[in-house]
C-alpha cells in the first residue's frame, strides 16, 4: 500500500512539472510576438497626429460690472418732497422732471420780487421826469446868467438842483438791478424746487437704479434722492497678478459670460489698465469695456472674463498631453514605423488654448503618443492605437449620421 501511495506521488509531480513547462513555453511565446530584437515588450501607447488649427492664449479671470457712468439726483435746496415722478427701474431723458419740492415760499417770493422790481423800474421812470425837469430850469437859469439877467447864487442853486436830480435817477436805476437781480434770484430758487436728471456725455437715456426718499419727506440740499445710471456699456473690473500684467495690453479683446444668461457670451475690450500695482495684494486693476445695447448685463453681476493675451492662425498644435521632459528638455515621442518604435523629439512651444499647445519648431510628421509616455525611452518598442480623434475633426457621437 504505502508504494502504490508513492507511486501515485510520482506521477502527480509529473504532471505539474509538465504543466509548469507548457506555461512557461507559452509566456515566452507571447512575450516573442510582442518583442523587439533584443527581447524587449512593446508599450501600448496611443496615437495623434499634429494637426494645423487657430489657437489663443487666454487668461482667466472674475469680476464684477458696473455702470459706464452714474449719478444721484439731489435738490439745491432743503424742503419737503412734494412729487416723485419716476420709479425704480424707469428710463429717464437728459432733462426730464423727476421730481419737485414744495414751492409754495418760493412762489410767494417770486411775487414780492416782481412787485419789488415793478416799484422801482417806477421809480426810475419818477426820478427820470424829475432829471428832465431839472435838466430844463438849469438851461433857462444858464441862459439868463450867460445875459447878466440871472445872478450867480441862482446859477449855482440850477447846477445843485440839477445835480441832486441826477444822483436820484441814477440811485433809482441801481434799485432797479438790485431788484431784477432779487428778482432773477426769486426765480432760481423756484427752480430749484423742480428737480430734473441733468448730465453730460454719454447716452441720452438712462435708468434710475436706485430711490431714496418718498413723497413727503423733508429732504436736504445735496441730499441725494435717485440714482440713474447708463448701462448701455457696462464696465467689468478684474484684477491682474504681477505675474500676468506684462501680457495684458489695453485693446485686448475678451469673451464675458455671466451665470444670469447660461451659454451666453459677450463681447468686450480691455480699455484702461492700472499703471501701478497695490502694495498689499500685488494686482492691478483694469476695466474691459462691454457693449451692452439691449441692457441684459446688469450692474453689480458677478462675470467670466477671458482675455486674449495672443492668437495665432493656421499654426501647429499637438494635444497638450503628449509633451513631456526627458533630461531637462522638452518634447514629444513621435513614432517609427520602420521599426515601431518611439523616438523622443525635442520641440519649441508656443502659446496653449485648453487642451492643445503650439509647435513652434520643428515640424513634426508621423503620428505622435498621446497616452503612455510615462513608461517610455528613446528608441522603447511601442504597439500604438489611434485614438481617433484630431483636434480639426471632434469626435462624433454614438450613432452618428456620417
Amino acid at each position: 500500500m504505502k508504494k502504490y501511495i508513492i507511486k501515485i506521488g510520482a506521477v502527480l509531480m509529473l504532471l505539474i512539472l509538465v504543466a509548469v513547462r507548457i506555461y512557461r513555453h507559452n509566456q515566452e511565446s507571447t512575450n516573442q510576438s510582442q518583442s523587439g530584437p533584443r527581447g524587449a515588450v512593446a508599450v501600448p501607447v496611443e496615437l495623434s497626429h499634429a494637426t494645423l488649427m487657430d489657437i489663443k492664449e487666454l487668461g482667466n479671470y472674475t469680476g464684477t460690472l458696473k455702470p459706464r457712468s452714474g449719478y444721484t439726483v439731489a435738490p439745491k435746496t432743503s424742503g419737503r418732497l412734494n412729487k416723485v415722478f419716476v420709479k425704480l427701474g424707469d428710463r429717464v431723458q437728459n432733462g426730464q422732471l423727476v421730481a419737485s419740492l414744495e414751492d409754495d415760499l418760493a412762489s410767494q417770493q417770486v411775487e414780492q420780487a416782481r412787485a419789488t422790481l415793478t416799484v422801482a423800474q417806477a421809480q426810475v421812470e419818477h426820478a427820470r421826469l424829475s432829471l428832465g425837469v431839472a435838466e430844463e430850469n438849469w438851461q433857462a437859469v444858464k441862459n439868463l446868467f450867460e445875459k447878466s439877467y440871472a445872478s450867480k447864487a441862482q446859477m449855482d442853486q440850477s447846477d445843485a438842483e440839477k445835480a441832486a436830480a441826477q444822483a436820484k435817477y441814477d440811485v433809482s436805476l441801481a434799485e432797479v438791478q438790485r431788484a431784477n437781480a432779487s428778482y432773477k434770484s426769486s426765480l432760481i430758487q423756484l427752480a430749484y424746487t423742480q428737480i430734473r436728471a441733468s448730465w453730460t456725455g454719454g447716452s441720452n437715456i438712462r435708468v434710475v437704479s436706485e430711490v431714496f426718499a418718498d413723497e413727503g419727506s423733508v429732504v436736504s440740499a445735496n441730499a441725494p434722492i435717485l440714482s440713474i445710471v447708463d448701462n448701455s456699456d457696462v464696465i467689468a473690473e478684474i484684477e491682474i497678478i504681477e505675474k500676468e500684467y506684462s501680457k495684458v495690453k489695453v485693446g485686448q479683446t475678451a469673451s464675458i459670460s455671466t451665470d444670469a444668461y447660461p451659454g451666453r457670451s459677450y463681447s468686450g475690450k480691455l480699455a484702461r489698465l492700472a499703471p501701478v500695482l497695490s502694495s498689499s495684494s500685488r494686482q492691478a486693476r483694469a476695466e474691459v469695456e462691454i457693449p451692452n445695447p439691449d441692457a441684459s448685463l446688469k450692474p453689480g453681476m458677478y462675470v467670466k472674463v477671458a482675455l486674449v493675451y495672443d492668437q495665432h492662425s493656421s499654426v501647429q498644435v499637438v494635444p497638450y498631453s503628449s509633451i513631456v521632459t526627458r533630461n531637462g528638455k522638452k518634447g514629444v515621442y513621435v513614432e517609427d514605423t520602420d521599426t515601431d518604435t518611439a523616438k523622443f523629439i525635442p520641440v519649441s512651444t508656443g502659446i496653449q488654448e485648453g487642451s492643445f499647445i503650439e509647435i513652434i519648431e520643428p515640424e513634426l510628421t508621423g503620428k505622435i503618443v498621446t497616452l503612455g509616455m510615462d513608461q517610455l525611452k528613446d528608441g522603447s518598442k511601442i504597439k500604438g492605437y489611434d485614438s481617433g480623434q484630431r483636434p480639426s475633426q471632434p469626435s462624433r457621437k454614438s450613432g452618428a449620421k456620417e
